[in-house]
This record gives structure tokens, sequence and C-alpha cells, in this order.
């Protein structure tokens, strides 16, 4: 019984040699925005950055990563209108994504991040909170009043001054009702006209 206990150990301690010296999952550390405060039915300009590392801390480039809102409560959209967004870090092994349009609805939530490389996959989360009383950044109003995140809203902003243009061209006119397009008004011209013929036979020669 001894020497069956003996072998079960040395066999446990070679499984246990063998993992520890294989590759283990990749690492995630969170660059920025981890507990970041974000006011409510706002375009934020705030980066979320993550590091994808090996096994032994080196930078990992080339990796696919994953950012992730939550599908209900206190959540947002990415520049896509999505709730996830995938990219390939850089050579520094960064990924980061901006840009996004909190919801409404107040509270805490996480940002959920999978990186994934050759079979090896690494979770990480990133603590974020949507609040009432958190006023917009200046970089936050700048890419609202630029048109933030998609076309629609540059068009908002197009129609927008196109109305404050007539309005001003209405009320430089003194009059309350919208301007009309000036016309260019054509002279008629009359054609030539010809009249009945005449012909006179005179008393032949």
């Amino acid at each position: 019984m001894p020497l069956l206990w003996r072998h079960a150990a040395a066999l446990a301690f070679i499984v246990f040699a063998c993992r520890a010296q294989s590759p283990s999952t990749l690492q995630i550390a969170v660059q920025e925005g981890s507990g970041a405060l974000v006011p409510q039915s706002s375009l934020s300009s705030r980066r979320f950055a993550v590091q994808v590392r090996t096994a032994d801390g080196r930078p990992l480039p080339g990796a696919t990563v994953n950012f992730r809102l939550p599908e209900q409560g206190p959540t947002g959209a990415f520049s896509s209108g999505l709730r996830s967004e995938a990219l390939m870090t850089d050579e520094q092994g960064l990924a980061h994504v901006r840009g996004i349009l909190w919801g409404e609805v107040p509270g805490r939530l996480q940002i959920r991040v999978t990186a994934t490389h050759g079979g090896q996959r690494a979770e990480a989360f990133i603590p974020v909170e949507i609040s009432t009383t958190a006023v917009p950044s200046a970089a936050d109003r700048q890419s609202l009043s630029v048109g933030g995140r998609s076309g629609a809203k540059k068009w908002l902003i197009l129609v927008a001054a196109a109305g404050g243009a007539l309005a001003g061209i209405a009320v430089a006119g003194g009059g309350s009702s919208p301007p009309v397009a000036s016309a260019v008004v054509a002279t008629p011209v009359t054609p030539p006209s010809i009249g009945a013929p005449s012909i006179t036979i005179g008393r032949p020669q």
C-alpha cells in the first residue's frame, strides 16, 4: 500500500509539472476606463483600453478582442449601434473603444472583454457607472456638436443650420412668410408673322 501511494504521488507531481510548463490562458490588463463615471443619455469620448499579454506577461499583437455591453439595464451602444465591438490588438498588444452612447437607465454595469489568440482565451471586466448627476466633459460636448457617432446626427445639424438660414432671410425681408426662391422671368419673344401673299398680274407685253 505505501508503494502504491508513492506511485500515485509521483504521478500527480508529473501531471502538475506538465501543466505548470504548458502555456496557460492569456492575460488581459485594463489600461483605461476602469471605474468610469459617465452621464446618462450622452455620447462619451472616454477611452476604454486593455492590453493583451501572453502567459509570461509579454504584449501580444494580433489578438482578437471583443468588448460587450450588457443587453439590458444600464447599458449603451457602440459607434456601430450594436452592443459589441471586435478589433485586433496593435504591436503593443493594446486595443480600445470609444464613442459609446450611454443609455437612459442609470446604474452600474460591466463591459465584458474577451481576448482570443491561437486557441487561448482570456476574459476581464471593466466596471462603469451611468450617473444622473455626472456632467459631460468638454470633449463629450465637442463630440456631440460635430455630429458624434453617426451621420444621422450630422444631417440633423445641417437641417437645423439650413432652417436658421431661411429664418434669417425671412427676418431680413421683413415678412413672416417663408422666402420664395427667385425665378428667372423670360421675356416672351414674338415670332415674325408672314401676311397673305399678294400677286399682281400686269398686262402682257
